[in-house]
């Protein structure tokens, strides 16, 4: 239905809150993409995306005070989910439809948007049960509760099996650089039986462990496989053999924006973008002495 002529004939805008719009509109990657779907979807629907800097303390208090009397509706784009308290206050403070994009919160209840990391994991894992892997080990963020779901995909693939979910000794969190990477590693090659495959949280961790697996000698996929989670590895240049699970992101943000032009009274959805496996040249067969 289209908008009453009263309304079509002011712009409406929703604010896009992001910590530093400027990394986030030149990401060429993943935010730059989604945040086009996001223009898109928008604008098709007569709404207009203002992105809104809200990194500093000062930056989030200026806009409670000033901004959400001014906006349709309200979209969380990036780590902004970190500042809780700031993203139940807009909730409050903005009458028009709320979604955080690429995460999820329980708390407020407003719509997200993310990819289906349960789904991906879980594909990745089953590519590599069929391919004979029975011991997985998994490379995760510093902080498990960051992405909790990734786990679980992974955990529903092997149990799904018949085979032990993720045992504490076969995961390990690591900060997104060489050095601990590295050190996962080591532990992971110290288990006994060691781990013939290792599903890692995301491309660039993945990239960091095929580094470290090259130091100590070993070859990918022969003596390990190695999947990744984005696709952002391929895309970006950095590579053109990790296998890996990526979710287009101009859908997350078309699907946002579908949410925010629905009204604002609506049930809180919590929408899930299908993912892909894109098999390359990281992961490959277990030696036969290692399949079991």
């Amino acid at each position: 239905m289209p908008p009453p002529p009263e309304a079509s004939r002011h712009p409406r805008f929703v604010a896009v809150l992001v910590p530093e719009p400027d990394k986030v509109l030149n990401d060429r990657i993943y935010y730059g993409p989604m945040m086009q779907g996001l223009n898109d979807g928008l604008m098709e629907r007569r709404l207009f995306m203002r992105p809104v800097a809200c990194l500093h303390d000062y930056q989030r208090e200026h806009f409670l005070r000033s901004g959400p009397a001014l906006y349709a509706g309200a979209a969380f784009v990036g780590s902004v989910y970190a500042f809780d308290g700031f993203v139940r206050d807009v909730a409050r403070g903005i009458r028009g439809p709320k979604v955080i994009v690429d995460h999820h919160l329980d708390d407020p209840p407003i719509h997200s948007v993310r990819e289906d990391a349960v789904a991906g994991m879980r594909m990745a894992a089953e590519h590599l049960l069929a391919l004979g892997h029975r011991r997985m080990a998994y490379l995760d963020n510093e902080r498990a509760d960051m992405n909790p779901w990734k786990r679980q995909g992974v955990d529903e693939a092997l149990r799904a099996a018949g085979l032990p979910g993720l045992e504490p000794g076969r995961t390990a969190g690591c900060r997104m650089n060489f050095g601990d990477t590295a050190t996962a590693l080591d532990w992971f090659l110290g288990l006994a039986p060691r781990p013939t495959a290792v599903v890692c949280a995301d491309d660039f961790r993945a990239l960091f462990l095929l580094q470290a697996a090259a130091e100590r000698g070993l070859r990918v996929p022969a003596d390990l496989s190695i999947v990744g989670f984005g696709d952002l590895a391929v895309r970006s240049g950095r590579s053109r053999q990790l296998t890996s699970v990526g979710t287009d992101p101009v859908l997350l943000g078309r699907r946002a924006a579908e949410l925010l032009a629905g009204p604002a009274d609506a049930v809180p959805v919590a929408a899930l973008i299908p993912p892909e496996i894109f098999v390359r040249g990281t992961t490959g067969a277990p030696a036969a002495k290692d399949g079991n």
